[in-house]
């Protein structure tokens, strides 16, 4: 599963709106939108961010079992 993908199930799991959690997140809602439909993806920052308003810290290995660390660190050290 990608990570937005992932975000978007456990975000309707808790029964949480697409722009509640933007809001809470601090993202605009048109961003979690291409974040859940794969068009992007998060830094990890905002990933972090999206994982705290959703309240699944406990989760957090889920998101890094994708190999995401690892994917957005090599990005950073091409850029």
């Amino acid at each position: 599963m990608k990570i937005g993908e992932k975000i978007k199930t456990i975000r309707l799991s808790k029964g949480i709106k697409q722009i509640e959690l933007a809001k809470m997140a601090g993202i605009s809602n048109t961003y979690l939108s291409d974040i859940e439909k794969g068009r992007t993806n998060p830094s990890i920052k905002t990933l972090a961010k999206i994982v705290h308003a959703l309240g699944a810290e406990d989760d957090w290995n889920i998101f890094l079992k994708e190999n995401y660390v690892k994917i957005e660190h090599k990005s950073q050290e091409t850029a």
